[in-house]
């Protein structure tokens, strides 16, 4: 970066309150500055600048994404000298920006009527301001939007309505999927993409490039890992080793050294400034040592991919780097295809799970004072007790797919608790099946709400295609949890 800074006649600076406030970026724009050459600034967000900045070229970003391309392409032809200081106040967007949070709005009044989801109220309805201020979680907002029309579903199921009311509940479901759906396309768009915080966006995916089937020239190498994450290195040095690449015994005599980054390693006692070193992340870390966070980093994260086109290319670092390096930060939330199913899979089940018991006792009053004190009693308090182990536990295995830490960072332990909450949901639904089974005794034509049903159902569906899924992706499983020491 400095090399490219100080080769540069005009250096652009992105302004923004996360640009400024970046000690990085300072440095870099404090050593620019000393050259006395061209600076533009460019106005992403209003904020109150450095003094050193304010006498510079500026072009506005906040309006029209194109309008402000065009004129930086034309004062990079011809400079010119500016009549008006740079905005430092007033806030300004895209009109995508302010017609997505308006779908938002639209999107989080049809959430009402879901509030027993928990999942869903609690993502869409703040949404609008979270969009307004660029800090949404783009995969939460992304696992909400797809729960949302199975949700409307169970809701229109498990509600009686008059006939009256049809026609309503029909405008209500389609108002709310077409707006679900419109929301989930337009938060993918470019400008929603650039507006937001790295945690609201996609992850960007590398250059595509594919190198010619030229044996690459063997190149000295050192992989760097933490013994949790022993499954990805192998990988990784088989691969290398597979293109005639020579594997050392020392990190400091090694020409590349790759870095695997997770919980589990945050830095190396390798140089950046004597050898090339490539970070890359197994997991993201927001710890990561000063001498890594400024360097290009290869993602593994959704999955160990590529390792022909790792190998291949290690001769030539810059192409490597375009091929399959990443813009650094820090705060996207990105796993592997099947993490990532996993952690949706228990999502959905646990909304659906803990809503349907509050859905039950709402729809089922009259079937349910009916029964006998014993049998209310049991289905009551069963219920409750029901929902609490099921909150923990969800809790325990979400923490530990995702963070790779505690009793469920084993797979092992992971299939035990999908067995668990098997357990635990076929529990719930005999409950309300004990309940019928009284109320018929009695001869009361009552039932209970098929509330209780539908998780007892979402959750087999699920499990055997998340079966289908763990077997065709058993790599990845082997790689994502750690290996005990």
């Amino acid at each position: 970066m400095d090399k490219g800074l100080n080769n540069s006649d005009t250096v652009l600076l992105v302004v923004s309150k996360a640009s400024l406030a970046s000690k990085y970026v300072t440095l870099e724009w404090q050593h620019f500055l000393e050259t006395n050459k061209r600076v533009i600034l460019l106005i992403f967000e209003a904020v109150d600048l450095p003094k050193e900045l304010e006498k510079y070229e500026w072009v506005d970003f906040r309006g029209s994404y194109k309008a402000g391309l065009q004129e930086l392409f034309s004062q990079l032809k011809q400079p010119i000298r500016e009549e008006h200081p740079v905005p430092e106040t007033v806030f300004k967007a895209p009109l995508i920006v302010w017609f997505t949070i308006a779908v938002s709005v639209v999107t989080a009044i049809c959430t009402l009527p879901l509030l027993w989801t928990l999942f869903l109220p609690w993502i869409l309805i703040p949404l609008p301001y979270r969009i307004f201020k660029r800090s949404f979680n783009f995969a939460q907002v992304q696992a909400a939007l797809l729960m949302l029309p199975f949700s409307l579903f169970f809701e229109a199921v498990i509600t009686e309505s008059e006939t009256n009311n049809l026609d309503r509940l029909i405008v209500y479901i389609f108002i709310s999927v077409i707006a679900g759906l419109l929301l989930f396309f337009v938060l993918r768009s470019p400008a929603l993409q650039r507006w937001g915080k790295p945690e609201a966006n996609m992850r960007k995916f590398a250059n595509p490039y594919k190198p010619d089937d030229l044996a690459p020239a063997p190149v000295s190498f050192f992989v760097d890992y933490a013994i949790q994450d022993r499954h990805a290195a192998e990988d990784l040095i088989a691969a290398l080793k597979a293109h005639r690449h020579i594997l050392t015994q020392d990190i400091h005599s090694a020409k590349a050294v790759f870095v695997l980054i997770s919980r589990f390693k945050s830095d190396t006692e390798a140089d950046p400034e004597k050898q090339v070193v490539y970070p890359v992340l197994i997991q993201t870390n927001p710890n990561l040592a000063e001498k890594l966070s400024k360097l290009q980093w290869i993602d593994f994260r959704p999955g160990v991919r590529k390792l022909d086109v790792i190998a291949k290319l290690l001769p030539e670092p810059s192409k490597l780097l375009k091929a399959l390096g990443m813009r650094p930060v820090s705060s996207q939330t990105v796993y592997s295809p099947i993490i990532t199913t996993m952690y949706y899979f228990l999502i959905f089940l646990g909304a659906f799970t803990i809503g349907s018991s509050y859905k039950y006792f709402e729809t089922s009053q009259d079937a349910l004072l009916s029964l006998s004190d014993n049998m209310f009693g049991n289905v009551f308090f069963g219920l409750i007790f029901h929902g609490i182990v099921f909150l923990v536990l969800l809790y325990l295995m979400l923490r530990g797919i995702t963070r790779r830490t505690g009793w469920f960072s084993s797979f092992k332990w992971v299939v035990a608790g999908f067995f668990g909450i098997g357990i635990l949901t076929l529990w719930q639904f005999s409950l309300s099946l004990d309940a019928d089974s009284e109320l018929q005794a009695a001869g009361n034509n009552l039932q209970t709400s098929v509330a209780s049903f539908l998780p007892f159902l979402i959750y087999f569906l699920g499990i055997t295609a998340m079966a289908f899924f763990f077997f065709l992706n058993r790599r990845d499983i082997q790689r994502w949890f750690p290996v005990k020491k």
